[in-house]
C-alpha cells in the first residue's frame, strides 16, 4: 500500500544517504589507522635502536647491554608483527580472542581502562 507524500521513499532514500556515509567514514577512519599503524611501526623500529645505541654508548656493563637488547628485540617484535597485519586483521584476532576468552579480556579491559582513568583524571582532585 503506497505511503501518503512518499514519506517511505524519502525515509528509504535517507537510509541509504546514512548508510553511505556511514561507509566513507569507516573508509577513512581504515586509511588512517592504517596510516598511524605505520608510523607506529617506524617508531618502534627507532625506539629499537635508540635504546641499543644509548645503551652501548653510556654503559661498559654486559647486563645493561643484554637488557637493553631484550627491550629493543620486543619493540621490534611488535613493530613486525604491526607491519605484517592490517588494521582489519588484527580486529578479526582481537574479536577471536576475545569470543574465545571473554572473561579475562574483560579484566583487561577494565584494567586498562582504570589506569587511563588514574592517569587522566588522577590530578584533578579538589
Amino acid at each position: 500500500m503506497p505511503s501518503q507524500n512518499g514519506t517511505d521513499a524519502k525515509v528509504n532514500d535517507a537510509a541509504r544517504d546514512v548508510a553511505a556515509d556511514l561507509g566513507e567514514a569507516a573508509r577513512e577512519l581504515r586509511q588512517k589507522a592504517n596510516d598511524v599503524r605505520k608510523e607506529v611501526v617506524k617508531q618502534l623500529n627507532n625506539a629499537a635502536e635508540t635504546i641499543r645505541r644509548e645503551a652501548r654508548e653510556n654503559t661498559e656493563d654486559a647486563t645493561a647491554h643484554k637488557s637493553a637488547d631484550e627491550v629493543a628485540k620486543g619493540l621490534e617484535k611488535a613493530a613486525h608483527y604491526l607491519n605484517n597485519n592490517s588494521v582489519e586483521q588484527m580486529e578479526k584476532k582481537a574479536t577471536t580472542a576475545v569470543r574465545k576468552n571473554p572473561i579475562p579480556a574483560v579484566l583487561i579491559a577494565l584494567g586498562v581502562g582504570l589506569v587511563f582513568g588514574l592517569l587522566l583524571g588522577g590530578g584533578n582532585k579538589k
